[in-house]
């Protein structure tokens, strides 16, 4: 696939792992067999991937679709030609697996994604984690620190850059490389988050995770933290039906900033700024992503700083969103009755 950069690429075959082991547990549940001594054929992970499917919104399911073909036909140079025509057999069938879920229902990750963490739920989390004294529970809790300061992606890490700030007025600048900038996705290949000031601990969070994101197999590591964080909320809160992930933090941060930027008592022109900055620190193409899919502005705890925007990198940001007139008029009103006479 020649339009797939080699993040997508790894990012696909991430993805296509995840399902592999998800398929062998199902079958080895229904088997009485240990998952890991399951033999996973091509055939066999389409024909769970296909059984999922219902799971899945339109554009999550592409994604799926995409990341399990593009893995097999990386494979099928490596194998047999028994093989290879089986994995060949395989593409095609997903291939013809056109995206059919219902239009009011949401994907399967999103209906257990706790978006809106508290900061009493985060807390219990990191003592729990805290608690088990081992590694994995040892990085999950430095991922979130770091990741409710920051607001990246969790893939976006190792190529994270912090330090000193080039920027007069900011002392601490960092500098990540967008992990959605391909087709438009982002507002440009990186984004730069710039701070006055921060605390010499968040400092030390930011500089500790990059170092462990830098330093090894960091898929794995985000893979065990993951997991770690499932089994952590499973045994906090047993009876919820939506419990955080590693990106609910990403959620929580943007909330935070979506806070501090768009304020009551704001002008159309006012607010469509503020959105175009808050689009810029999460790395998105246009002002929209951020109002519709992250968590609301009250969420957030409003305890980690809040960083500032590239004003070049603002400008990238598409403007998508239109006030409502209504509303805009409604705004002009009450800006109007609020000036002073004279």
């Amino acid at each position: 696939m020649p339009t797939q950069s080699p993040r997508t690429r790894k990012d696909y075959a991430r993805r296509c792992r995840q399902l592999a082991k998800a398929a062998q547990r199902e079958l080895a549940k229904a088997t009485g067999q240990r998952a890991d001594t399951i033999d996973l054929t091509p055939a066999m992970l389409v024909d769970f991937v296909i059984s999922k499917k219902s799971d899945y919104l339109a554009n999550s399911w592409r994604v799926v679709r995409s990341a399990v073909i593009g893995t097999l036909m990386k494979t099928a140079p490596l194998v047999d030609e028994t093989v290879a025509k089986e994995i060949e057999t395989a593409i095609e069938r997903l291939k013809q697996e056109k995206p059919a879920p219902e239009k009011e229902k949401q994907p399967a990750t999103s209906r257990t994604k706790d978006k809106s963490p508290t900061e009493k739920d985060l807390t219990r989390i990191r003592h729990a984690a805290l608690a088990k004294q081992t590694q994995s529970a040892t990085d999950l809790v430095q991922y979130l620190k770091a990741s409710l300061s920051t607001g990246l992606r969790p893939c976006e890490w190792p190529r994270a850059r912090f330090g000193k700030s080039t920027r007069d007025g900011y002392r601490w600048m960092l500098v990540i490389e967008n992990a959605k900038a391909t087709n438009g996705r982002a507002n440009g290949s990186i984004r730069t988050l710039y701070w006055e000031e921060l605390a010499p601990e968040v400092v030390q969070d930011i500089l500790t995770w990059i170092a462990r994101a830098q330093d090894g197999d960091y898929d794995r590591r985000l893979n065990t933290i993951g997991h770690q964080l499932w089994e952590i909320t499973r045994e906090l809160w047993p009876r919820r039906k939506e419990w955080p992930t590693l990106y609910s933090a990403r959620h929580v941060a943007i909330a935070g900033w979506k806070a501090f930027y768009v304020r009551n008592g704001q002008g159309p022109a006012e607010r469509l700024e503020a959105l175009a900055v808050v689009a810029a620190l999460c790395g998105h193409g246009s002002d929209e992503t951020a109002s519709k899919h992250y968590a609301r502005a009250n969420a957030a705890s409003g305890k980690s700083p809040v960083p500032a925007a590239d004003p070049a990198e603002v400008q990238n940001v598409r403007r998508v969103i239109k006030l409502d007139w209504l509303e805009s008029l409604r705004e002009a009103k009450a800006n109007k009755q609020a000036r002073p006479p004279g």
